[in-house]
């Protein structure tokens, strides 16, 4: 019997998204993470640290004393030599099997399956809810949280490490607006650790569930475990799981799902049933079956309650489906892309069943509620397959005599080879019959065929090369073209054979045969022309204005760009169930070739359609995961809203991944208001540390500080809560723990500077010392040094004031406010200054110019309404109003004609199509006073000294405008503000001067007067 030989990479971690030896996935090294804690089976194996770490040369060391067991179970059970040795720099292990091919398939599963290969989670966990002090250097677990720890290692054999998150300063991000120069320093996120799960195969998912269900209960909620056939979970989830997300929201519960493809690689976990094993057993708890339920108790009763309904429901209305594969690429599907795998149930609401790894059944079973999802699970999965290429190599003699016997390789120089040629390219080499065989993916099967033409052994031989490809049934006539034209070219280009051979109801292999180098050429002209794909979302209603008379418009389209572009109705998407994702109802195809005029085309389809329909995609926001329960329960009414308002959806990640990302799924000029909607519901907390001080506990437990804090909290909506914790009991004790908590939402979170800055301010009127801030915008001393430049109102020389509604008129510029308000409070439409100024996303210390408080002076001037976003009208020129002002005379001079001089001279340069209406009724009531006004006294000067202090938002009074110039007109100079240097309209005597006389008259014609 001719022997079987086999060599490939596994586990392929280089390769996997947790990779436990990439550097920058794992955690830091062991000096400055490890908090002194890890529970688990494993002594100290398990824990993937950076090679150099000393626990990884013991991790190394248990896999080498399990692959030993593994190897004597092999050579005892199945009788086949195996091999195995580290590749890819320690990254893969590298196995080589040889023995007969029924007992080699066998030995492969059972390495595919036992192989020890570690994988690994993380769980962000905030330091209080399991550490006893998290601000000390030397955190210590509480007793309760060690005892549940060693408790789930030992039921679920995973290994558990508690380890400093690289962010454990500053979880998140600061708020939008607020950068570390800007006064966020002072102030940070609550600190974090990281649950670091390692094991092998189910473990890592079981402990991962278990550890989430722990983190609730210690928050308080109640927890339940219920067992359902893991065959209907999906299935109940339904489609996206939006059944499963109605049911929480509903309940306000978390429901934590096993893996669907748990028990299919790694050793056994000692699976059992609630009726085979008594209650609580860790068989029990690692079933596939269980369903872990936390919540309120009710909630968590209802929501038991509803999953048995929906399962006793679902379980009548099952439909099942097979269909075939190739065994090697379901071992493939499993180990690769596990991943896309639970994709695919989780998007379909469906449930595949596979073989055991390493077996030669080539049978799936996809089980559903409904055919048009089976149908598409299927789809999915077999163009999932399509992915995997299968290459031969064929040896053949240079001649053929029967007397003489064929020419054979060296069965140890085969062994070499093939391992060289596994670990160079990562595709699973086979020598059988004097054939090579390659198996992976496009680019690693191509690079083993190139190696192997090089090697000096084979080319003694003639030799012939075989690609096979799989593709979808209904590509068939695609890639063909007519009458076969496409695969004729190719096969008089390239010199090689092209058959297409039916395979199962999905798909159809073609195979391309040639006898040397020319094939590879073939293969590439064969790609160029397999369809390349996109499919996106249009909303029905666009498709016949896009598809236009006769289809005219889009086959204008098509020709321009060279793809065919295909428009599903509501009956075919309804049979179809959307393409490559669920909402998707187009699809555009061109080939491989052509692949880059796709988007071009999409983009040309999506310029008919309304933004605010175009172009549907995803979009991630982080949400801490403690808050999902809340707002998919409390906040559920809240968020239907913003689906309804934007047109999008909101999904959050499923429980038991750990995952803080939720996503937000709508048009694209939507999906960032959503998600900013969305964030306004988030609540967002802050610590400040303070220094311990005796007296502090006192303090925070006065009357002035609860006052002080139902200020902040009436002012700003922040919560402020002192946080004071003494190691020895003994509130005067200098050891302990203080600092505030800032509470607040999203939206308000540009007022946490501001409280923080006023906190300090009470703390230090306490006698109370606080942390120095390493910015300019800190608390305002006595000393400060800008105070000691009060003549120069300057940005660059600012402090830190905080403004509230009740602060005094700035006397810094009496005159320039007054007249300014003046030319534009008559207006009835609101100031879009103002507006700026106010408006609720602006940081109050980034663009609170001198306007913004003055509005509140104006309206404690004159009335005793609240302040809003329209301006109430002054009394007109003239009435006798006075400036509440230290220059008062001054103030009442420039409000004198001297104004509309300046005023009119400005109009005389100003475009037609800047004038505007508003400004005409205050130049009306002062032009009909114009002609009895008395001859005026020459405009005094500009004051030069500054009254009030500089405020930390006040302009510079200096030749330039202010910061934000009036959008009634151009930009004023400061000599038609303040009334400088302008030549008077009016002369000696009583009436107009001819030439001013004319310059009113073209000033009142352009106003439309």
């Amino acid at each position: 019997m001719d022997a079987y030989t086999t060599s490939f990479l596994y586990p392929r971690r280089s390769r996997h998204v947790h990779s436990p030896v990439n550097p920058s996935l794992d955690f830091p090294s062991s000096n400055s993470s490890a908090d002194g804690y890890s529970a688990g089976l494993q002594n100290g194996g398990g824990i993937p640290f950076p090679p150099q770490d000393p626990a990884q040369l013991a991790a190394s060391a248990s896999e080498f004393e399990a692959l030993q067991k593994l190897q004597m179970i092999v050579t005892t059970m199945h009788g086949c030599h195996l091999s195995y040795d580290l590749a890819n720099n320690g990254a893969d292990w590298n196995f080589l099997i040889s023995g007969a091919y029924q007992q080699v398939m066998m030995a492969r599963g059972l390495v595919l399956k036992e192989c020890p290969s570690q994988t690994r989670a993380k769980i962000k966990v905030t330091r209080s809810e399991i550490l006893d002090a998290p601000a000390s250097k030397a955190p210590a677990l509480k007793s309760e949280v060690r005892q549940r720890l060693d408790d789930i290692a030992s039921q679920t054999h995973g290994h558990i490490a508690v380890v400093n998150s690289p962010f454990s300063l500053s979880t998140r991000t600061p708020p939008d607006g607020i950068s570390n120069s800007s006064g966020w320093s002072g102030l940070e996120t609550e600190r974090v650790c990281e649950l670091v799960v390692t094991g092998m195969g189910d473990s890592v998912d079981l402990t991962r569930a278990r550890l989430l269900v722990m983190l609730d209960e210690l928050s308080g909620l109640h927890s339940e475990a219920i067992e359902i056939d893991h065959k209907l979970h999906a299935i109940i989830a339904g489609r996206k799981r939006s059944v499963l997300q109605s049911i929480q929201e509903e309940t306000a519960t978390n429901i934590y799902l096993p893996n669907p493809l748990q028990g299919l690689v790694g050793p056994e976990q000692g699976y059992g049933t609630a009726s085979t094993a008594p209650a609580g057993s860790p068989a029990r708890y690692n079933s596939p079956n269980v369903i872990w339920i936390t919540g309120e108790f009710f909630g968590v009763q209802r929501a038991r309650d509803m999953l048995h309904q929906v399962s006793m429901n679902k379980s009548k209305a099952i439909l099942s489906r097979d269909s075939a594969i190739l065994p090697r690429k379901l071992d493939w599907m499993l180990v690769e892309r596990a991943d896309d795998l639970r994709s695919i149930m989780h998007d379909n609401g469906t449930f595949i069943q596979f073989p055991p790894i390493g077996t030669s059944t080539s049978v799936i079973t996809v089980y559903g509620d409904n055919r048009v999802t089976i149908q598409r699970t299927i789809r999915s999965v077999m163009q999932l397959a399509c992915q995997h290429y299968v290459a031969s190599f064929w040896l053949l003699p240079l001649q053929f005599n029967v007397l003489l016997p064929p020419p054979a390789l060296n069965t140890t120089q085969i062994a070499a080879l093939l391992t060289q040629i596994s670990c160079a390219t990562g595709a699973e080499a086979v020598f059988k019959s004097m054939c090579f065989e390659m198996h992976g993916l496009e680019h690693e099967v191509r690079a083993a065929v190139n190696t192997i033409m090089e090697l000096d052994i084979v080319k003694a031989f003639h030799h012939e090369i075989r690609f096979q490809i799989e593709l979808a049934n209904e590509h068939r006539e695609f890639i063909s073209g007519k009458k076969n034209g496409k695969i004729n070219k190719i096969m008089q280009t390239s010199n090689v054979k092209i058959k297409f051979e039916t395979f199962n109801d999905h798909n159809f292999l073609i195979d391309v045969a040639g006898n040397d180098g020319s094939v590879l050429q073939g293969l590439t002209l064969l790609q160029e022309e397999l369809p390349a794909e996109i499919s996106f979302h249009v909303p029905e209603s666009y498709h016949k204005r896009i598809i236009g008379v006769g289809g005219r418009s889009i086959q204008r389209i098509m020709k321009k760009f060279g793809v065919y572009v295909k428009f599903s109705n509501a009956e075919e998407f309804a049979a179809l169930g959307g393409y490559n994702d669920n909402e998707d109802n187009v699809v555009a195809r061109t080939p491989a070739k052509n692949a880059i005029n796709l988007e071009n085309l999409k983009q040309a389809v999506m310029e008919l359609v309304n933004p605010k329909d175009k172009d549907y995609m995803n979009e991630t926001v982080s949400i801490p995961r403690r808050y999902h329960r809340t707002l998919l329960g409390e906040k559920a009414i809240f968020i239907h809203d913003i689906e309804a308002k934007t047109n999008s959806q909101v999904r959050f990640p499923d429980k038991e991944t750990a995952s803080d990302l939720v996503t937000i799924f709508g048009p694209e000029s939507q999906v960032q208001i959503a998600a900013t909607m969305l964030l306004d519901h988030v609540p967002f907390e802050a610590d400040m540390a303070v220094p311990a001080h005796p007296d502090l506990p006192m303090i925070c437990a006065s009357q002035d500080f609860g006052a002080f804090a139902e200020r902040i909290k009436r002012d700003f909506q922040v919560v402020v809560v002192p946080n004071i914790k003494t190691p020895g009991g003994t509130p005067g004790d200098v050891s302990a723990e203080c600092s505030f908590k800032f509470r607040c939402q999203r939206s308000n979170a540009d007022f946490l500077v501001t409280a923080r800055e006023m906190l300090e301010q009470f703390l230090l009127s306490h006698n109370v010392h606080v942390y120095p801030s390493p910015t300019s915008h800190t608390h305002k001393r006595g000393d400060s040094f800008a105070e000691a430049f009060p003549h120069f109102d300057s940005k660059l020389l600012s402090t830190a004031r905080v403004k509230t509604r009740h602060d005094s008129t700035d006397l810094s510029r009496p005159s320039e406010s007054l007249v300014e308000r003046r030319l534009r409070l008559a207006n009835s439409s609101p100031d879009v200054k103002a507006l700026f100024n106010n408006h609720s996303n602006q940081p109050a210390y980034i663009y609170n110019l001198e306007e913004h408080e003055e509005s509140y002076d104006q309206h404690s001037n004159y009335t005793s309404t609240p302040s809003n976003d329209y301006w109430t009208p002054l009394p007109p020129i003239g009435t006798g109003y006075h400036h509440r002002s230290r220059h008062s005379e001054d103030a009442l001079k420039r409000g004198s004609d001297s104004l509309l001089e300046a005023k009119l001279k400005e109009q005389i340069t100003k475009p037609r199509s800047l004038t505007n209406r508003a400004q005409s009724l205050d130049l009306t009531y002062s032009l009909s006073r114009i002609t009895e006004s008395s001859p005026r006294l020459p405009p005094p000067e500009s004051p030069t000294n500054s009254t009030g202090g500089t405020g930390a938002n006040s302009s510079p009074t200096s030749t330039t405008a202010p910061s934000f110039p009036s959008v009634y007109g151009p930009p004023m100079t400061r000599s038609a503000v303040v009334g400088g240097p302008s030549q008077p309209l009016a002369g000696p005597s009583h009436g107009l001067e001819p030439d001013g006389l004319e310059e009113v008259t073209r000033v009142i014609s352009n106003l439309g007067l």
